[in-house]
């Protein structure tokens, strides 16, 4: 009974994420098709015209994209032999898994806020349809509220799938090859003596441990190099502190990388960390267990912020990141093998996806003129995705601190929207049109620029009629309550479960934070997407 209900939970996710945009979109041109003539000034204005107009031009440009762009590296993947895959979904394998699952004390969701979570689900989505059914519901935003309920379906079936999700599971540890990799440049030593010391209490160690000083200026890491050195030895794992002129955190990965010499690229693995990174003790032991799979070509860890009580800033990170991406969206693409970015504190690779990168262009990429410095996690993990399934893993935990300011919030978010676009194009020409990572990625930068286009269209209204309160402007908070519900039923060992409660009431902030900061910050990204250098860190900062 328990699995027949997962897997009927399973198929109405699947299909409710493919079948509501598609019949909305068809929705939204009928009517708006039926109903052309005779409208005035203002009801064209609010109209859903021009958003499904700013939906499909986004959709020509996807698709000129795809025949266009990176035909240099579609001939070399041709070469190579190496032809992206769909990625199916595994229907029935989740709803299996999460019967069967074994006991996990890292990772086990409270299955009274799951129901809850459920049940808030059907509640919510029976409210907003219940009211766009209704005769007398017609009111002046009426022409953009199927949009509401394309974003938000798509949000529930998203949702529902995420609750399915659970770790990959081992019945016994096996033993494998682990290569870490770490940049440095100019962090604390304080730092990376904690990073140091959460890898030597791993209950799997790695085999070996590269750290590379990018060229600091600010720190000399001579001493703490000497130190080490006999302390990994003595825990049997061959360390390397090695150096070069500041060259950017993807040469110095490459050069950690080429002193392993690995020769079998698809059994070894490499684990790339950041330099204020702290791994959870059972982080690469639960991290490998996925490559059991031999179509698992890179794990996503979880990052969990360290700093989530220092101000109001950090708790609406922390919601938006692991509340929302890691624990929802994430999971979510896991289950199709197609996770688009891994977390780069905690993100594992077979060793063939940093010699494909290599191959690609991984040092010196470039986007039109200008040289590719940063989004290297999302590079990684694409190249992981040509390759075969990426996945999630939700008991490999890190601790890591997220910017506490809000001048060096924005410079994150507005690198890491100037990322996502040039990603964007690489996963728009190289994946077939057919492919969940081309539809996730096509259909996100269209919502994008249809709600960008209903926001100018509610300031309109806002300032010029405002003649009536739609019920749909409470959507996005009532969308976000049920999304931020997630982050109650999974736990943390470093938070009070009062503390937690005080996270999930943050979402109407987080509400607010998106639409007036982080979606201005990723427009202006897109737009400045040639500015790709990393900026540089000379000064220390959270």
């Amino acid at each position: 009974m328990k699995r027949s209900i997962f897997f009927l939970l399973e198929v109405m996710g699947k299909v409710l994420l493919f079948l509501i945009p598609i019949f909305s979109i068809v929705y939204i041109v009928f009517y708006e098709l039926t109903h052309f003539k005779n409208q005035t000034i203002e009801q064209f204005v609010l109209s859903g015209k021009l958003p499904i107009t700013a939906f499909f031009l986004v959709v020509l440009f996807v698709l000129i994209i795809h025949f266009t762009f990176n035909h240099s590296k579609k001939a070399l993947l041709k070469h190579s032999g190496i032809t992206p895959k769909i990625r199916r979904y595994k229907m029935g394998y989740w709803a299996s898994k999460r019967k069967n699952s074994n006991e996990q004390t890292l990772f086990k969701k409270s299955n009274t806020m799951l129901f809850i979570t459920i049940v808030a689900t059907i509640i919510l989505g029976a409210i907003w349809f219940g009211y766009r059914l209704r005769g007398d519901s017609r009111h002046s935003l009426s022409g953009i509220a199927p949009f509401f309920t394309m974003s938000g379906g798509m949000a529930l079936a998203t949702l529902v799938l995420s609750t399915l999700y659970t770790p990959y599971t081992s019945d016994g540890i096996r033993k494998r090859n682990v290569h870490i990799l770490m940049p440095i440049y100019n962090e604390p030593v304080e730092n990376i003596e904690n990073a140091f010391r959460s890898i030597l209490n791993q209950t799997v160690k790695p085999v070996s441990f590269v750290a590379v000083d990018d060229g600091s200026q600010l720190v000399d890491y001579t001493e703490l190099s000497t130190k080490y050195q006999q302390i990994f030895a003595e825990k049997g794992i061959r360390f390397q502190f090695l150096a070069q002129e500041n060259s950017g955190k993807r040469a110095a990965q490459l050069l950690a990388y080429r002193s392993l010499n690995i020769t079998d690229y698809h059994n070894e693995l490499i684990l790339t960390v950041d330099s204020d990174t702290v791994f959870e003790k059972h982080a690469i032991e639960q991290g490998i267990i996925p490559f059991d799979d031999e179509q698992v070509y890179s794990v996503a860890g979880v990052i969990v912020t360290r700093n989530i009580t220092d101000n109001i800033l950090t708790i609406i990170t922390d919601l938006l990141v692991v509340g929302h991406m890691v624990l929802i969206e994430r999971s979510m693409n896991s289950m199709f093998g197609s996770v688009a970015v891994n977390s780069g504190p905690i993100a594992f690779y077979r060793a063939e996806v940093l010699k494909l990168a290599e191959t690609l262009g991984y040092e010196n990429e470039q986007f039109g003129r200008a040289r590719v410095e940063f989004s290297d996690d999302s590079f990684l993990t694409m190249a992981a995705l040509l390759l075969g399934r990426t996945v999630a893993q939700s008991t490999a935990v890190s601790y890591t601190e997220l910017p506490n300011k809000i001048s060096h919030h924005v410079r994150q978010h507005l690198r890491w929207s100037r990322g996502s676009f040039i990603r964007g194009f690489w996963r728009l020409s190289l994946f077939p049109i057919n492919s969940f990572v081309f539809f996730r990625q096509a259909f996100g930068w269209a919502m994008f620029a249809s709600m960008l286009v209903i926001k100018l269209q509610l300031f309109y209204w806002l300032i010029f009629v405002m003649t009536d309160i739609p019920i749909l402007l409470l959507a996005p908070l009532a969308f976000s309550a049920v999304y931020s519900l997630s982050y109650i039923s999974i736990p943390r060992n470093d938070l009070a479960k009062r503390d937690k409660w005080i996270v999930f009431c943050a979402f109407p902030f987080t509400v607010l934070w998106m639409v007036f900061v982080l979606s201005p910050v990723r427009v202006w990204g897109y737009i400045t997407h040639k500015n790709t250098g990393w900026g540089t860190r000379n000064k220390i900062e959270l």
